[in-house]
This record gives structure tokens, C-alpha cells and sequence, in this order.
């Protein structure tokens, strides 16, 4: 039995994973394509085999480009290039010790304007919080006081008041006439 007939004999957890691996890609390929019948552009593949030799062909094929140091342009999705890093000093971040890091290539991937565009569209994201109004009070104040007399000089403290980092809570002190 192939590994790809293991995977789709078993149901998909309902929580989805933070990423999209390869053998999800093959599976929800072959799922759009499996019942093409000409309604759709593409081919109409009749086995999962078939979507997964499609795919490693395709990364493949983007993998051969860039070790031939060529720019994979994907339209709508970006660029992938590949760029040459010189020899350079560097440290151990465990030990301190100086190294030398040496010249290696690194593959770059600079998103599309559209890809871009798609992700960050209004309909996509979550609802906004509304902003308060520093200006407002969170909790009404309801609380009679008594006028003021002569000799009262109390502070008087807040309903609302939290305690802040000093622990203490807010208090008003109020002034006799």
C-alpha cells in the first residue's frame, strides 16, 4: 500500500494545522481534478499516484531552476531567486568563539502585489474592536456625595478605581472652602 492511499484512508482531524504540507497539496489537487470532466481547465487524474507524481514534478522542476541560479517567477504568488552569500565572521552564540561562516547560497522569496492584496482584503479579516473614547468614563459614576463641610479633607475614594502597580487605588481628594 502507498503512503498516499494511507493518508486518504484516514479522515482529516477537524482542527486544521498552522501549515500546508506536501501531502496536502497533492490531496486537495487530485480532489479538484479528480472529477474534472471537461467543466474545468486541467487534467482529470484518476488516481491520487497521479496528483502526487504531478506535483513533485512541479517542485521538482522549480527546484532545478534554482540550482541553476535562474529566477522562479510564479504570477500571482512571487519570486523565488537565489542569492550568494559571501565567507564572513561570525560567533557561537553558546560558547562566544569567533568562526568563519562559509560563502553558501540562500533561496529568496519576494511575495506578489496580489498575493498580498488577497490576504490583507477587508473580507478576510477579523472584525475590529471598537475604540473607546478616552474621554468617557468606562463605569458611570452614581455614587451622592454630601457637600463638602469645613473640616473635611478625606480622600474620598473611586468606585471604578483598580489597584495599579503601587497597589494603591485612586482617590480624589477634595478641597473645603
Amino acid at each position: 500500500m502507498h503512503l498516499m492511499d494511507l493518508l486518504t484512508a484516514f479522515p482529516r482531524s477537524p482542527k486544521s494545522p498552522k501549515s500546508f504540507t506536501r501531502a496536502e497539496l497533492i490531496r486537495s489537487i487530485y480532489e479538484r481534478f479528480q472529477r474534472n470532466q471537461g467543466e474545468e481547465d486541467g487534467p482529470r487524474l484518476r488516481r491520487l499516484v497521479q496528483a502526487e507524481s504531478l506535483v513533485l514534478a512541479v517542485l521538482d522542476e522549480i527546484a532545478t531552476a534554482l540550482e541553476r541560479g535562474k529566477r522562479v517567477e510564479l504570477r500571482g504568488v512571487g519570486v523565488l531567486t537565489v542569492k550568494e552569500k559571501r565567507e564572513r565572521q561570525g560567533r557561537n552564540p553558546r560558547t562566544g568563539e569567533a568562526l568563519t561562516i562559509n560563502p553558501h547560497r540562500v533561496v529568496r522569496f519576494r511575495v506578489s502585489e496580489l498575493l498580498l492584496a488577497r490576504l490583507n482584503r477587508l473580507a478576510s479579516r477579523p472584525p475590529e474592536r471598537q475604540k473607546s473614547d478616552p474621554r468617557q468614563l468606562t463605569f458611570p459614576i452614581n455614587v451622592q456625595q454630601e457637600g463638602p463641610t469645613d473640616t473635611d479633607t478625606r480622600p474620598t475614594p473611586l468606585p471604578f478605581a483598580r489597584k495599579g502597580r503601587t497597589g494603591r487605588k485612586a482617590t480624589i481628594y477634595e478641597k473645603s472652602e
